[in-house]
């Protein structure tokens, strides 16, 4: 009797990225046992006792006064989008800057296919791959008439990558930037975001991103009265965030997911390359503003965000931008 051969399993396209967020959170449960024993070891040591005693007697001459969170400087503003605006048209260069995780490469590109809207040119900007898996992936990307691949290996510098990626889209009449840790959910959010970057009043767009469980990641990014720099509804289920469903003039959008003209992208001078990791979409957009012209995020184009899974978590420049214009 001849045996039936085995059943070849398919492979869950999600389980990359689960595999990704199981080893993210396994080291930062383990950080927090280290710095939990350092603090056990520190408190169990004679200086501790000393310490102790001294801010206890610093307490009663001093009551202690709860830290008040720092007020939003701005607030949003509903945006109405002009009734006689064309429908969306235009050819879309999709810039994505990345190095390695071709889980999370491969699931973005993935969710590009299920959007309505076509006519777009995907630029790969390579920040020097090493990873096999990435390489081989690249290979085939090379072939297909829809992608590009720039390499643009050195220290990470996002704006140098989107900058570099912006310049290789030629020919393209609008520049989406994408993070490679974001996957679509809405498949008509091309459009959704070429309908307000149409509008002349307006010089960028953001999308509403998401967390994997469906709370907001951002809505837009506003400036605290410190100086600081905010995502409004961080952390609050979508479903319950009403006054998000709504396209809003913002302060900022993040270039998590951000749509804009060429034509403005190239008269504002693209990104500022002298902020290589944070608060280079602040100070992009604080310019667009300054120029005239608006910020908005829509919530008719929705992604998620698989946040800090491609260069993990970043401390911010306390060095910020000036505030919007």
């Amino acid at each position: 009797m001849t045996e039936r051969p085995k059943r070849r399993e398919r492979r869950n396209p999600s389980a990359g990225l689960l595999h990704l967020l199981n080893r993210r959170y396994h080291a930062e449960w383990q950080r927090a046992e280290w710095l939990r024993n350092d603090l056990t070891a520190i408190r169990a040591s004679r200086v501790w006792g000393v310490v102790t005693r001294v801010v206890n007697l610093f307490r009663r001459f001093k009551p202690a006064v709860r830290p008040a969170e720092a007020p939003l400087a701005e607030h949003a503003r509903l945006y109405h989008l002009p009734r006689d605006l064309p429908p969306a048209a235009g050819r879309v260069g999709i810039v994505i800057p990345f190095r390695d995780h071709p889980e999370l490469l491969r699931n973005c590109l993935r969710s590009l296919r299920v959007g309505t809207y076509r006519d777009f040119t995907v630029v790969l900007v390579d920040n020097g791959s090493t990873d096999p898996r990435t390489l081989r992936l690249l290979d085939r990307l090379h072939t297909r008439p829809r992608y590009r691949v720039v390499a643009a290996p050195g220290t990470f510098n996002f704006p140098r990558l989107c900058n570099a990626g912006a310049a290789a889209a030629d020919g393209c009449d609008h520049l989406v930037f994408l993070n490679n840790d974001t996957e679509v959910l809405t498949r008509d959010w091309l459009e959704r975001l070429l309908r307000v970057a149409a509008d002349p009043r307006v010089g960028a767009v953001g999308a509403t991103l998401l967390y994997p469980d469906r709370t907001v990641q951002h809505a837009g990014l506003f400036p605290r009265t410190d100086g600081t720099w905010v995502h409004q509804g961080r952390g609050r289920p979508w479903a319950a965030a009403g006054e998000l469903h709504a396209a809003r003039e913002v302060p900022a959008v993040t270039a998590a997911c951000l749509c804009v003209r060429r034509a403005v992208f190239d008269a504002a001078g693209g990104f500022d390359e002298r902020y290589p990791v944070a608060y280079n979409d602040v100070d992009f957009c604080t310019r667009l503003r300054g120029r005239g012209l608006a910020v908005v995020v829509t919530p008719h184009a929705r992604l998620v965000h698989y946040e800090a899974l491609s260069r993990g978590f970043t401390v911010d420049d306390p060095d910020a931008p000036p505030g919007p214009a």
